[in-house]
């Protein structure tokens, strides 16, 4: 008894303080219990494999979409239902929910609990990190509910009846917000690549999703001619100027590809909707396999890239990219890097260099043992890589065709994508150099 008691005072206190220890904890411990639910026999139709159960709870969890079989086909109502609310708890996030809980039952936080949530909401005081969750919870399942609203009423009118549509028109809101990508149908939205109104309700739920809520009030704010802060501006920018290209190069690459048998308004619904999904989310409504060269690089660039930090996107975010394109817009005009009269701090350009280092890293590493130990093509593994650590879902084709091996590197590949760059930022945060010392410059030739 005391042994135990030692190991739990020990163990799991020292983990329990750490932030960037309990986030990955916990969203492993929901995607064990996930893929558990899934491969009981009450879940599925016919026969799946722990792995398989395993990898589709962890695709549901970090929000990334990819599947190795067909959801409609092998699960039931239930399992799809598992499937929605594991994808519902990853989207929102394991802090949050607990939080939530705590501030409804009126009980306080433990000390741990609260220097975790304020690491990952950013906030500074118990009080900003209740009005964080609220927003969270109200942005969330409001536009959650006007989208399932919107799409269903669009799926009565083809045809379906009111459960079909109403059930349908749920999960899909719930997966567009979440930017997971699931959709139940087999060849996901390429069915619906002529419903304009699908298309876009699904886009902007990825990116209103992609966006946290706090950015999100931020920007209404414009509505209002209200001066955005930094970040606001980062973010908003960052948004649309990749939405907008994206958009118009994918057009312009596939015009007479996998859009030439569309009418010019649907190439363009199209282009807009790829654009959207390629940074996070995972829906597709034209066949991937069949893209050019031009626009496999663009859509690579667009996974990397993700959504913005605080929502449910991955990738290494729009403000870390656009704070290194900053410094490097800064250093040919000669100046200190600034963005509207404010200085960014060297910590958040240390960050974010770290944070790309550390990505593209682990990225080269799952790229290399994808192509180490699976025999589709290079091309495929490549995306399928991208994909996986971006959480983002899209993919060439090859996904049900891994082995066991390729199988896991993915599973591993979507965790990390979904927990690292929090769990790393966290790490940052809570590093305290108080070096006193003051060394000499280093002379190191870039040419």
């Amino acid at each position: 008894m005391n042994l135990i008691q030692s190991l739990k005072n020990y163990k799991f206190d020292f983990l329990i303080k750490s932030p960037e220890k309990i986030l990955p904890l916990t969203f492993f411990a929901l995607c064990f219990l996930g893929a558990i639910l899934l491969f009981m026999p009450f879940s599925h139709k016919g026969d799946i494999n722990f792995i398989d159960a395993l990898f589709t709870s962890t695709s549901a969890v970090c929000v990334t979409g990819l599947s190795v079989f067909d959801i409609t086909k092998s699960l039931n109502g239930f399992g799809q239902f598992i499937l929605l609310v594991l994808v519902q708890t990853g989207g929102l996030g394991i802090m949050s929910i607990s939080s939530i809980v705590f501030i409804l039952l009126g009980k306080r936080m433990s000390l741990s609990h609260e220097k975790t949530a304020r690491n990952i909401f950013d906030a500074e005081s118990k009080e900003e990190i209740k009005e964080s969750i609220i927003l969270i919870f109200k942005y969330t399942f409001l536009l959650e509910f006007i989208g399932a609203v919107i799409l269903s009423i669009c799926f009565l009118t083809e045809g379906k009846n009111i459960f079909e549509a109403l059930s349908l028109g749920f999960f899909s809101a719930i997966s567009a917000f979440c930017n997971a990508g699931f959709f139940l149908n087999s060849n996901n939205l390429i069915d619906y690549n002529d419903f304009g109104i699908v298309l876009y309700t699904i886009s902007f739920l990825i990116i209103l999703g992609g966006l946290s809520p706090m950015l999100s009030v931020m920007i209404y704010n414009v509505f209002k001619k209200k001066k955005l802060p930094p970040v606001g501006v980062i973010v908003l920018w960052a948004t649309v100027s990749l939405l907008v290209l994206g958009s118009l190069f994918f057009m312009i690459s596939e015009y007479h590809g996998i859009l030439g048998n569309m009418n010019i308004i649907e190439k363009f619904n199209n282009s807009w909707f790829q654009s959207a999904s390629a940074r996070t989310a995972g829906f597709n409504s034209v066949d991937l396999s069949k893209i050019n060269t031009g626009t496999y690089i663009l859509m690579i660039f667009l996974m990397i890239v993700g959504g913005s930090p605080g929502g449910t996107a991955g990738g290494i975010k729009t403000t870390t990219f656009t704070v290194l394109l900053l410094c490097a817009y800064n250093s040919f005009l000669g100046r200190k890097n600034i963005i509207r009269n404010r200085r960014i701090k060297p910590k958040t350009i240390q960050n974010a260099i770290t944070l790309i280092c550390v990505y593209f890293s682990v990225l080269i590493l799952l790229i290399l043992m994808l192509l180490t130990t699976q025999t589709s093509g290079d091309k495929e593994l490549i995306f399928e890589a991208v994909s996986a650590l971006g959480t983002v879902g899209l993919s060439m084709g090859i996904t049900s065709e891994l082995d066991e091996v390729g199988k896991t590197i993915i599973i591993i590949g979507m965790f990390l994508g979904r927990t690292m760059p929090a769990t790393l930022i966290c790490y940052l945060n809570g590093k305290n150099y108080q070096n006193k010392l003051v060394y000499p410059d280093a002379k190191i030739s870039l040419t």
